[in-house]
């Protein structure tokens, strides 16, 4: 059922949709074609053969990519699961954990330019999920993923956890589920809670790394569907609920944005601002590039882009001044 599933999502060629859609909201700064002189992309992610690692990526349309400094690390102490945001104080904000030994802890990471960075710990008590009998694992800590909602001045952290007491491994990815916190300084957070509730032949969905977007004044969770195909027609496909507010509740996921096997979605505005850009890992080989002109609509085009080598990653609209500021820092690439 798994192949004859992907050959029937292969073949539908996931034609264009959606309406005009409204000026992006949760990204201070973002906006304007990438073209050359007008800024860009900016992709940090890691690499296969350096898991957790950080690299850096540009291009100017979304489409072909340069891998900087020489295809070395950025950052030789960050490690986690890199997903940038923009508060509003105009720094950069994503989530890594400690390095060395386990347990590891939850670190906070920060900038200004996205050249020079800072860091500082932050308790493993704020992703405490053991009320829910649930329970963190303690080296990626669910891949925490931090996106600032705008409209409420707040940071919203997702992240996910499995069940307490499941050992094999498939049962255990199948009892994974989206948690989340609030917080609007990094200082306070709002005690853990579930973010979804679906009902149906979803409501045993297992969800991981749900990452959060706003369209007009409907918040979208892009979510990769963690069950198997075999059990499921969606499992380890991309989807999207919608709700009316940034913690729900969320309806249920529409139809399949991917085929299966794809996970690590990043959105971002299409260069022309009219559409959006899913950039979603078909694990472990290579990144796809998927076109919608709203988040409402439920199909989308595959577009043939060059990826750079890269595993786990976010995507992120940045200034001439950025971009320049970047390449100038870590040089051409490769």
């Amino acid at each position: 059922m798994n192949l004859l599933w992907m050959f029937a999502a292969m073949a539908a060629m996931w034609v264009s949709c959606g309406t005009p859609e409204t000026e992006q909201s949760g990204r201070p700064g973002d906006g304007g074609a990438s073209v050359s002189g007008n800024g860009g992309y900016l992709f940090v992610h890691m690499t296969d053969q350096n898991y957790g690692r950080m690299f850096y990526s540009v291009s100017r349309d979304g489409l072909v990519w340069e891998t900087l400094n020489d295809g070395k690390v950025i950052l030789e102490t960050y490690l986690g699961h890199p997903t940038l945001t923009r508060g509003g104080d105009g720094k950069y904000y994503m989530i890594g954990v400690s390095t060395g030994q386990t347990p590891h802890y939850p670190v906070l990471w920060f900038s200004d330019d996205l050249v020079v960075w800072g860091h500082r710990d932050l308790s493993p008590d704020i992703f405490d999920v053991s009320a829910f009998n649930y329970k963190n694992d303690t080296y990626y800590y669910g891949a925490p993923k931090v996106w600032y909602d705008s409209a409420s001045g707040r940071y919203i952290i997702t992240w996910h956890a499995g069940i307490t007491g499941v050992d094999n491994a498939q049962e255990e990815w199948e009892s994974k589920r989206t948690f989340y916190i609030l917080t609007e300084d990094f200082e306070t957070f709002t005690p853990a809670d579930r973010l979804f509730d679906f009902t149906g032949d979803d409501a045993d969905m297992a969800t991981i790394d749900t990452i959060i977007e706003k369209e007009g004044d409907t918040y979208y969770a892009i979510i990769k569907d963690e069950r198997w195909p075999d059990k499921c027609p969606t499992g380890k496909t991309i989807r999207i609920a919608s709700s009316s507010s940034l913690t729900g509740p969320y309806t249920n996921p529409g139809p399949p944005v991917t085929p299966a096997w794809r996970e690590a979605p990043s959105i971002v505005r299409s260069p022309d601002g009219q559409g959006w850009y899913l950039y979603t890992e078909q694990y472990p080989t290579a990144y796809e590039l998927y076109r919608c002109s709203s988040l409402a609509g439920s199909m989308w085009s595959q577009v043939a882009f060059t990826p750079p080598v890269a595993r786990h990653g976010w995507v992120m609209r940045i200034d001439e001044t950025q971009y320049q500021a970047i390449v100038d820092a870590y040089g051409a690439g490769m």
